[in-house]
């Protein structure tokens, strides 16, 4: 009678490994299809008083987009004091998330404020918004400002409690959708999202 192998535990570790050394990470070089969301906001952006979200989902068991009050939302870049950051969703049971990421959001290299002062721009790899193996067909995606207590200020549609403005791109025939939201709806200009764009880029 044979014996039982036991399973190796360095070819597990070194498996384990090499899935987080190829998984696509923001921070890394961006390589492969990318999203570039444009938006721009009726007064310079404020580094306090508040924070800038653009959410995501990706998701094809959620029939509606990411919504203000981040209902629906797999992931998210974040710009709040003056700082980019990237975020992750835990998938469900854990949604709504209610703005609480269970895990912080990581840092993010690929946004950037215009020299305008009132719109923003991130790079986000398709690669980076994948929840399978392979990257998403379907991008829905929404811009969503909060005050410092994370009560929505603006969304895209009317007001901060819009549950149909967000967009979404079909990947690859869309490379190109713009976007524009009523002009004050906002208490303030500086979170008043006014318009944008959102392409299908590859470096």
């Amino acid at each position: 009678m044979m014996g039982r192998v036991a399973p190796s535990v360095g070819v597990t570790i070194s498996v384990v490994l090499l899935a987080l050394l190829v998984s696509p990470v923001p921070g890394d070089a961006q390589a492969g299809p990318q999203v570039v969301i444009t938006v721009v906001f009726a007064g310079p952006i404020r580094p306090s008083g508040g924070s800038y979200y653009i959410p995501f989902t990706v998701d094809e068991s959620i029939l509606r987009g990411p919504q203000p009050d981040s209902t629906n939302w797999t992931h998210y870049v974040l710009l709040r004091g003056g700082r980019f950051f990237f975020g992750r969703v835990p998938s469900v049971p854990y949604r709504p998330f209610g703005f609480e990421a269970i895990r912080p959001p990581e840092p993010f290299f690929f946004g950037e404020l215009l020299p305008d002062g009132r719109t923003i721009r991130a790079r986000v790899p398709l690669g980076s918004l994948q929840t399978d193996t392979v990257p998403p067909s379907r991008v829905k995606v929404n811009v969503v400002t909060v005050d410092d207590n994370q009560h929505p200020l603006d969304a895209l549609g009317p007001g901060a409690r819009d549950i149909f403005g967000f967009v979404t791109l079909e990947v690859p025939r869309d490379t190109f959708v713009t976007f524009t939201d009523p002009v004050g709806d906002a208490p303030l200009p500086s979170f008043d999202i006014v318009s944008g764009d959102i392409r299908l880029a590859v470096p």
